[in-house]
């Protein structure tokens, strides 16, 4: 095979296998050449949750072909890669493991530089990522967004990150326990939705009519707090007792479950929106906001953020749908970004390189 397109940045080819999704992406720059995301989904659900060492299998036999799918869709060979990026964490320990080791032999092999990526970093990036052409919601220098304020929100993480520049980050708010994603899925499971319940319930709220509506007195999460925190475990403990009363007192789903959605997605936003106007009245400086990570596949938390980012009057840029979840995408360009400052592995010291299951920004 061989390339006729023109490359004017570096190409990069990053891996991501942080949890249940063997995911490599092949970048020229910040433009996304292909980006491969092979489910496990199905092979989870049974169990209610990500079984680790399921995963692990899942990714040794997924990595190679994902690998070689990433290349021919980019039209991209071995020998054109600049450097190499991986989630070194944080994330599942033994599933961190076969990415990192995967672009370990790779960039030793290929004598290419390899670049450890915070998976934080990626989602905080990830709205900065441009198509096969060029295009996205930022075209020009990404340094024209900076300082930005991070908004991320996973299956593992509820965080709010200042960034004065891209690859410095301080952490202003993060969770205390259960996270936003992680309320989500078990609610989920309240309503006997099964695995992955969170999408669900942001389904089932979306349906919810005028007709249908109640309240439940649900409530916001972290509301008065002083910090910018998040916990999700009292809301959770609410859904619990509050769904046990409604199916006791001989209700029936179908009458309120649309509406309990509804109201359980609305509280989340509310409390995401009260942390991040703090955030921003404390750090005048900020030009925009930026959002990353699965939960905000949930067009309520995209409109509450929206919503704020014109209040403050600040930019607001989100990622398309498909580089929201855990994608090794946006591993690229947070790979980028650290190649950049000189921040990467070479020659041997790779061999250095180890998982860290709870990094942090």
């Amino acid at each position: 095979m061989t390339t006729t397109k023109a490359r004017s940045q570096n190409i990069i080819l990053a891996i991501d296998t942080s949890c249940d999704d063997t995911s490599v992406a092949v970048l020229d720059g910040r433009k996304v050449l292909s980006s491969i995301v092979s489910s496990q989904v199905e092979l989870h659900k049974k169990w209610g949750g990500v079984v680790p060492d399921i995963a692990r299998r899942a990714h040794q036999e997924n990595i190679g072909i994902a690998y070689n799918e990433a290349l021919t869709r980019a039209n991209v060979v071995e020998s054109e890669i600049d450097l190499i990026a991986v989630t070194q964490g944080p994330g599942l320990a033994i599933d961190l493991e076969v990415g990192i080791e995967f672009a370990k032999n790779l960039a030793l092999d290929r004598d290419l530089p390899l670049v450890p990526v915070n998976h934080m970093e990626g989602h905080f990036l990830s709205s900065l990522l441009l198509n096969s052409l060029g295009a996205g919601q930022v075209e020009d220098s990404i340094e024209t967004v900076f300082p930005a304020l991070g908004v991320l929100a996973s299956g593992k993480h509820t965080e709010l990150v200042y960034s004065f520049m891209p690859g410095e980050y301080l952490k202003l708010g993060w969770t205390l326990d259960d996270a936003a994603g992680e309320a989500f899925d078990k609610v989920g499971r309240m309503l006997g939705f099964g695995y992955p319940g969170g999408p669900i319930v942001s389904e089932f709220a979306e349906k919810a009519t005028k007709e249908q509506a109640e309240s439940f007195d649900l409530p916001v999460p972290m509301e008065r707090s002083r910090d910018l925190n998040f916990s999700y475990s009292g809301l959770k403990t609410a859904c619990l007792y509050k769904i046990r009363s409604l199916r006791e007192s001989g209700r029936k789903d179908k009458e309120w479950v649309n509406a309990f959605c509804s109201e359980f997605v609305y509280k989340v936003v509310e409390s995401i929106s009260i942390k991040v106007e703090s955030a921003l009245e404390q750090n005048r400086d900020i030009e925009s906001i930026l959002v990353g990570g699965g939960v905000f596949n949930n067009v309520r938390m995209i409109r509450g953020m929206r919503k704020v980012a014109k209040n403050f009057s600040v930019g607001f840029y989100y990622p398309p749908r498909r580089y929201r979840g855990d994608n090794a995408a946006m591993i690229g360009i947070a790979g980028l970004v650290q190649y950049q400052k000189g921040e990467f592995l070479s020659g041997q010291d790779i061999n250095s390189l180890e998982r860290d299951p709870k990094l942090s920004l």
